[in-house]
């Protein structure tokens, strides 16, 4: 008799918990929306130091916006896969940067973006809900009222980086500007680029269909041509007559030599370039190809539930 009411005892108290445990296989389909902000991580721009790697190097006026939609699928109680549509704007450019060198090298970018990723998602700390069959006597788990995952993936990004040219916005990549395309030279880089996005996430549940999140997300690129910066330059005068032998019209010429190389030759706050009167000369630095492009995203998310329905049962 003692063993039948424990049995009964111990039924009552983990219901509840085998019932939530299972209850997710029903919302276990997510669609997601949102909004954020972008930067870019790369050789144009900068922050106010010299330049440096990473998040340090951060230069919050080129911050742009972006969207995202997703689907999200739950594999278990910890663990979810997940595929996201991006589309946002990069931006850098040396006139925000404190370093002279780069201020000189008067370099600038924009560039549209749009990457598809698929990445897992662990949680480290769930929200842990109260007891679904409000059972009289029975009480749920409070918990903790906010989720913290961590996610990683793979992706694929299109990008376009454009700069100014006579109040227009001129895409680089067809003018070859570190003398791609030429004969003897590499050729034109893709505007398709492999990338590794990773990240950290704070979520917080609305109701039983509706969640809030915030990410931030890091994106290392395959590809150090996002600012369309990676080499050496090859010179104004070697683009232009290599460019004009090769059948360029003038037009692209004009725009392949004035974009590849506009050097500010002058003092700026006591600093004069006069010091270094081969920048911009055929070999010299032009950005640094030993490290790809990064940039981050920040973005808050509104998700909804899709609920599986239960099937009803015959009436015959």
């Amino acid at each position: 008799m003692k063993n039948k009411r424990f049995l009964i005892l111990a039924l009552i108290v983990l219901l509840p918990s085998l019932a939530d445990a299972q209850r997710w296989k029903r919302f276990r389909r997510q669609l997601t929306g949102g909004v954020g902000v972008t930067n870019f991580l790369g050789e144009l721009g900068g922050g106010e130091d010299i330049g440096r790697a990473g998040p340090w190097d951060l230069d919050l006026a080129a911050t742009r916006p972006s969207l995202t939609i997703g689907y999200r699928y739950q594999i278990n109680s910890y663990f979810f896969l997940r595929s996201n549509l991006t589309w946002g704007i990069l931006k850098g450019s040396d006139e925000n940067a404190g370093d002279e060198a780069r201020l000189g090298r008067n370099l600038s970018f924009r560039s549209a973006f749009a990457d598809f990723n698929v990445m897992g998602e662990f949680y480290f700390i769930q929200n842990a809900r109260g007891n679904l069959y409000r059972l009289r006597g029975v009480r749920g788990r409070n918990g903790l009222s906010i989720d913290v995952y961590a996610f990683a993936g793979i992706g694929l990004m299109y990008f376009n980086p454009k700069a100014e040219y006579n109040g227009q916005w001129v895409a680089l990549q067809p003018l070859g500007t570190e003398g791609q395309g030429l004969p003897g030279q590499p050729d034109k880089y893709s505007r398709f680029t492999i990338n590794v996005p990773y990240g950290i996430g704070i979520g917080k549940t609305i109701d039983r269909y509706w969640s809030v999140n915030v990410e931030l997300i890091v994106r290392q690129t395959f590809s150090d041509y996002i600012d369309d910066v990676s080499g050496n330059y090859y010179g104004r005068e070697n683009l232009a007559r290599d460019k004009a032998a090769n059948g360029a019209s003038p037009a692209d010429i004009e725009r392949a030599v004035a974009l590849s190389d506009p050097n500010i030759y002058q003092t700026l706050d006591g600093y004069s370039y006069d010091s270094q009167p081969d920048m911009g000369a055929t070999g010299e630095v032009r950005g640094n190809p030993d490290n790809n492009d990064s940039f981050m995203t920040g973005m808050v998310t509104l998700s909804r539930k899709i609920v599986k329905r239960r099937r009803s049962r015959s009436k015959f």
